[in-house]
């Protein structure tokens, strides 16, 4: 047991890298830092070294995702975003206002990078990180500038040299075939919360843990388009395995979202009622199910035999299981049947969906290399100024939202870099540069990121400044550097006061092999950090705040429209309509805004008692809505073909009532967001189309309308209580 205990987390450490790559990441940071560092040791040159070292770094926090396109586009904006600062930085720093008014032009453009993702974060810390550092040792002469422009652009190119080296032995279709396997992941997590309770013991999972869940799902698929924006319909068999894995995609996002419709028949099962041989089974089937999508996601990855043998017996197994569910039921009458046969129906689809998918992934052969699968005029090609001119747009296509996260960020920026270059501080950079890590766009998260961030660099310069009492003779200290580097990265997305931590390890060791560190230098950067921790916070709660009392509403209105034109999209169809997965990933998302707005608006400070639940009613009727809008479009094609005329006027009558009550909410949601246009669909014009419903669509829509009355009520009280909400701050 004590040797199979640490195999089994080996294994799980080797899984989650092949999911997400944080360790291979770490890895490519270490050696561009350390090449130059252990070359600069040999030559006593440590000083060169350390410039070389640091521009490589930086460029190295520019996480390399997608195809080698898409990692070639990075590497060029990272590194001429590094070069052009550095420069800029190192030019300036001996002249007090131009520093000060370039670091508030530092600020505003590296919010905007922060804000557009996780790659923008790290194309924000190639800005303003080299700008910083750069500015705080300027140069004044024409032969220490064109040194120091040397070196940087020495580890510039080092830089690119270890990223394009780290991509040659990749697999072409590797990183789209992760960025599917984690969706297949996040639904295997939802049916574990959904399965939770159902073997008997425990309390089942409430609809917040659910929720969340499925939030996972939509932020996978969401990471998926962005990387690679070719959907299934609009892909053909001459693109190749980009078409297969793009259908890949799609038989994954229905599944998540069937996994929601089985959540809703479990709902209406009484499991302390229920035959515990009935519920054994259920359980059963979706223990079996969350093991299916388990080995699914990994197979995505590496469709390696062994991994194709079990999935061949894990899908085999939910067939078995399924059919044993339905003898069982054929033998008993019990009051819920129905809602299991259903379960069961909707089990045996997502099992044809699964095995689907992975007779997909098996038509893929002889897949080759990134570098190889791109010729050299394709890659030349992504230095077209048209690219360029795209990111540009898309950087300053800003809203009132970030450009007000943008100028706070530039203002307080500018205050920090005054602060420390008019007092002179000794290694006082770590004012501005704590303060626009730190610096987010709500007050809670600033919170948050100063909390970590202090507690981390404390900590950390603790156990550095012990580690300085090693011996130097053995290399002790230049090998804790080099496996810093792995956890400072491995820990940034899970837990960022322990990435602080060894942020502080890294960079304290880094300076100390150029002789720069004493124990007052790791006194300063500590307290620098709490400065610029506290400018960020004061900044945050007094320059332009950006208050989700204010976002809340609007974010609720247009989480309604987007169900609106969702609903409209499926049952009053126009020609230029996209496919319906468009509106469901609109109408999710918006939801997903909502949700995270009120999680946030719950977390602000205020003096008086806030009312909170009718905010969180609308959101979960909204959710509920997306749901039966998804729900009846996945039983498209199910419907009985021959139905009598009183069945059909019967449904067109429900889509009516729907579509009123939904245009009853538009004068609600003006009142929520008075700066929006919100377009109606006239009721006694509109004439619905669409396909005879199942008897299942037709149970959806009589929930759908339902939810829609409930949340009339609520949007009309809460439109009513809006105004006297806001005094309450």
């Amino acid at each position: 047991m004590r040797i199979i205990e640490p195999y089994k987390q080996l294994n799980k450490l080797i899984e989650k890298e092949a999911f997400e790559p944080d360790i291979s990441w770490g890895m490519r940071m270490a050696l561009s830092a350390m090449v130059p560092l252990m070359w600069g040791m040999y030559t006593g040159r440590l000083a060169e070294a350390g410039w070389i070292a640091l521009m490589a770094e930086c460029i190295c926090w520019v996480e390399l995702k997608g195809d080698f396109l898409h990692r070639l586009k990075l590497l060029a904006g990272s590194s001429a975003l590094a070069l052009g600062f550095a420069i800029l930085g190192s030019a300036t720093g001996h002249i007090l206002w131009l520093s000060v008014v370039l670091m508030a032009v530092v600020g505003f453009i590296s919010s905007l990078l922060k804000n557009i993702g996780n790659r923008g974060s790290g194309l924000a810390i190639c800005v303003f990180a080299l700008f910083i550092f750069c500015n705080a040792y300027p140069i004044t002469t024409w032969p220490d500038f064109k040194e120091r422009i040397v070196l940087v652009s020495i580890g510039v190119m080092w830089n690119g040299v270890a990223g394009i080296v780290s991509s040659f032995f990749i697999p072409a279709q590797r990183p789209y075939r992760r960025s599917i396997a984690i969706i297949w992941k996040s639904v295997e997590e939802l049916v574990a919360t959904i399965s939770k309770g159902w073997e008997g013991t425990g309390p089942t999972s409430n609809e917040h843990d659910i929720y969340l869940k499925e939030k996972e799902i939509r932020k996978a698929i969401d990471a998926s388009l962005d990387l690679f924006e070719k959907m299934a319909h609009e892909s053909s068999e001459k693109d190749g395995h980009e078409h297969i894995l793009a259908q890949v995609r799609k038989a994954a996002a229905l599944v998540g979202a069937q996994v929601l419709t089985i959540t809703g028949e479990l709902a209406n099962l009484n499991r302390k009622q229920l035959d515990s041989a009935i519920r054994i089974k259920i359980f059963t089937i979706l223990r079996a199910t969350e093991q299916a999508l388990e080995r699914m996601a990994v197979y995505t990855i590496n469709p390696e035999k062994a991994e194709e043998l079990i999935l061949r017996s894990r899908i085999n197994r939910l067939h078995k299981l399924t059919e044993l569910l339905r003898e069982k039921l054929n033998t008993e009458n019990t009051t819920d049947k129905k809602h299991i046969l259903r379960f069961a129906q909707l089990t045996e689809r997502n099992t044809k969906i699964i095995e689907a998918a992975f007779n997909h992934l098996q038509g893929i052969q002889d897949e080759r290399s990134m570098i190889r699968s791109y010729s050299l005029m394709k890659t030349i090609y992504i230095l077209h100024p048209k690219y360029w001119l795209r990111y540009i747009q898309i950087l300053f296509n800003f809203n009132t939202f970030t450009a007000r996260y943008a100028l706070r960020s530039a203002i307080a920026a500018a205050i920090a870099m005054f602060i420390y270059k008019f007092w002179n501080i000794d290694h006082g950079y770590w004012i501005p540069f704590t303060l626009i890590i730190v610096m987010q766009t709500h007050f809670g998260a600033t919170w948050q990121k100063a909390r970590d961030r202090v507690i981390g660099t404390v900590a950390g310069g603790i156990v550095a400044g012990l580690f300085l009492k090693l011996p130097t003779g053995l290399y002790l200290q230049e090998a804790l550097l080099f496996l810093t580097f792995i956890p400072m990265v491995y820990f940034l997305r899970r837990r960022y006061s322990v990435a602080a931590f060894f942020i502080t390890v890294n960079l304290v060791l880094l300076f100390n092999i150029n002789r720069e560190l004493n124990d007052m230098v790791i006194l300063t950067r500590a307290l620098s950090t709490i400065a610029g921790s506290a400018i960020a916070l004061i900044a945050g709660f007094a320059l332009l705040p950006t208050w989700d009392k204010e976002w809340l509403p609007k974010h609720l209105a247009q989480s309604v429209y987007a169900n609106y034109i969702y609903f409209r999209a499926v049952f009053f169809p126009e020609k230029e309509d996209l496919p319906w997965t468009r509106y469901k990933g609109k109408a999710e998302s918006a939801n997903s805004n909502a949700f995270d707005s009120f999680s946030r608006y719950m977390e602000e400070p205020s003096f008086r008692k806030r009312p909170f639940a009718i905010f969180y009613y609308i959101i979960t009727h909204n959710i509920r809505i997306t749901r039966e809008l998804n729900n009846i479009e996945l039983e498209h094609g199910n419907a009985t073909i021959d139905i009598d005329e009183a069945t059909m006027q019967r449904q067109q009558q429900l889509v009516v009532d729907c579509l009123v009550t939904f245009n009853e909410n538009i004068p609600c949601i003006r009142n929520l967001d008075a700066e929006t246009v919100f377009d109606r669909l006239d009721a006694a014009q509109a004439n619905p189309e669409f396909q005879p419903l199942s008897p299942h669509q037709e149970i959806y829509l009589e929930k759908m309308l339902v939810e829609l009355k409930a949340m009339n009520k609520d949007l009309a009280v809460l439109a009513e209580k809006l105004p006297r909400i806001m005094q309450l701050y």
